[in-house]
């Protein structure tokens, strides 16, 4: 994927906001030359199952400032010289330049190798890239990359394995009972099964000697942790420096059979995260869990099904749910397995599971109040990402580095809090915007105008005929606009692409004593934008009535001082410009 400037600064952006985990992006000063240790995460980048970034003059311990690479040229032949020299075999290297802040950036862009080529080695030594740093891969990670490489006949299926002088009064009664209720119910042919014996051999739980599977005893047994250790889960409240004499609160052993494990590790999110306020549709306050039950119900569950059931559970790995200060973390063993991160976020439905067997037994898993463990349809990750706009909280994070899944839930506003101050401006006469039409509205504003099929992809599952409403009320109450099948926000005309809405008072006043310092024209120029709106040079040049030179000339303050952003690059076609603010 391209590194456009707008990525760039969306990503860095992220990084002040919720900067505890970098495992796709890491930020070098690069002030003196080439980084340190800058072999280590080149190798740690090959590695990974997705791409990751190295971004070159931006100062992670500086609040991810932009400091600015002095010579870019002379740093990308010395980046590939490193890569080249150092690490074996090298990765495909791809290299962005852009100017932030009136400073040069250097994104480069590391191809991971192909699973049968990995590991890559720096210095002899196979790296992995983690939350917060490079570390040297022990054997277990190197394990876990060789079973990555197997085709999916090579396969080991551990969920598969029968566990011997096992027998099925290792299974928890209660659970059974329902499991063999529902699947009877759901399936024909073993519904004609009288005997529980011929039934647990059919679906996979026992082996033909009465042994329980690994699947089975971790899906339905009582204690399944008494057996193997690891199939259990860990809870906590990660603490803060400052905040008491221990690393972590409310540590919390989750044991039992999945549907068991699943509810104890919902009402643990339940009792240590916040209980906020929020509108209904109907404009009603109501107190609502901070993180929306189904979406976080979706991801334990992934967690617990697709984690790995081989060499994570022979070393002792556990999923993991912490809960820090900015966000809720769900780690689950083992990489994806037979998709991508990309594919996994895609408006398509997509079914991959790891565990086959285990995953065939969960799917007629009940809860208590009678709910599925799994959904089974592979729709979920969309489910989540509905959930969580909803309740307009930032969109999850999800990273595979080959050897954990990890799922980052940050907590807080999903938007910036000049954006919540704008929607609340559009809301003074009486409008009550749904979450899904503030979303819109905000990324409208930030991006310019879409199209129906562009918001139908954007908003996956919602139905046409529900984004169709939405459009046609929002354009009815006049905050936005459709022309020639593209929507935008009001007062964008066609030729201009820029808002006539007036500034605010305060703001008019502002810039007219402050920016009269910063050139002659730049008032002139600055009057021309208004929020919301993308501009070309030529646009500029149309409103104002200055010559090309004269508007460059006035923008060049604008930028350096952070009032006009750039989309694009500089004599590059296509590129426009929009307010910061």
């Amino acid at each position: 994927m391209s590194w456009t400037e707008r990525r760039l600064r969306e990503t860095l952006s992220q990084l002040r906001a919720f900067g505890d985990d970098t495992s796709l992006v890491e930020c070098k000063t690069a002030g003196g030359g080439v980084p340190e240790q800058l072999g280590e995460t080149l190798c740690a980048f090959a590695n990974m199952p997705q791409a990751g970034a190295l971004i070159l003059g931006v100062s992670e311990r500086r609040g991810f400032e932009v400091t600015g690479v002095a010579e870019p040229a002379k740093m990308e032949k010395s980046v590939v010289n490193v890569n080249r020299s150092a690490v074996t075999p090298a990765p495909q290297l791809e290299f962005f330049h852009h100017v932030l802040d009136g400073k040069n950036v250097v994104v480069v862009e590391v191809t991971p190798l192909l699973p049968s080529e990995k590991p890559a080695k720096f210095e002899g030594k196979p790296f992995l890239r983690q939350a917060d740093g490079d570390y040297v891969m022990n054997s277990n990670d190197l394990k876990m990359l060789s079973l990555s490489a197997l085709t999916e006949t090579q396969q080991h299926h551990f969920d598969f394995e029968s566990l011997p002088g096992t027998d099925s009064a290792l299974l928890d009664t209660s659970v059974l009972n329902t499991y063999m209720k529902t699947v009877r119910a759901s399936r024909s042919r073993i519904a004609k099964i009288d005997d529980v014996t011929q039934l647990l051999q059919v679906t996979n739980v026992t082996d033909s000697h009465g042994n329980v599977r690994l699947g089975g005893l971790y899906a339905l047994g009582y204690l399944p942790q008494s057996v193997e250790p690891a199939l259990g889960a860990t809870a906590a409240v990660r603490l803060a420096r400052g905040e008491g004499a221990g690393r972590n609160r409310n540590l919390t052993e989750i044991e039992g059979p999945l549907p068991v494990m699943l509810a104890e590790a919902m009402d643990w999110i339940r009792r240590n995260a916040d209980t906020v306020s929020r509108y209904t549709e109907n404009g009603h306050l109501v107190d609502q869990p901070e993180f929306p039950p189904s979406a976080i119900r979706e991801v334990l569950s992934n967690a617990l099904v697709h984690r790995d059931l081989g060499p994570s559970v022979d070393v002792g790995k556990k999923v993991e749910i912490r809960l820090t200060e900015r966000m809720l973390i769900i780690v689950s063993p083992g990489g994806l397995r037979g998709l991508s991160v990309s594919q996994l976020e895609a408006p398509s439905l997509t079914k991959a599971p790891v565990n086959k067997r285990l995953y065939e037994i969960a799917r007629y898993l009940r809860m208590d109040d009678g709910e599925r463990v799994i959904e089974g349809e592979g729709g979920g990750i969309q489910e989540i990402l509905t959930a969580i706009r909803e309740a307009r909280l930032p969109k999850p994070k999800f990273i595979d580095n080959g050897v954990e899944f990890k799922v980052l839930f940050p907590r807080g506003s999903r938007f910036t809090k000049e954006e919540d101050d704008w929607l609340e401006g559009l809301q003074r006469d009486g409008l009550r915007l749904t979450p899904t039409e503030e979303d819109l509205l905000v990324d409208l504003r930030n991006h310019g105008g879409a199209t129906l099929s562009g918001i139908l992809q954007r908003y996956s599952p919602y139905s046409e005929q529900f984004c169709k409403r939405m459009l046609d009320r929002l354009t009815e109450t006049g905050v936005l606009q459709e022309t020639d099948g593209r929507y935008t926000l009001p007062g964008t005309r066609s030729d201009t692409l820029r808002f006539e809405a007036p500034r605010s008072d305060i703001t008019a006043a502002f810039h007219t004593d402050g920016l009269a310092s910063l050139g002659k024209n730049v008032p002139s120029v600055y009057r021309a934008f208004t929020p919301g709106a993308q501009v070309t040079l030529k646009e500029l040049q149309a409103a104002t009535g200055l010559s090309v030179a004269q508007v460059r000339y006035a923008l060049e303050p604008l930028l350096h001082h952070g009032h006009v952003v750039m989309l694009g690059g500089q004599g590059r076609r296509g590129t426009t410009y929009r307010l910061k603010y």
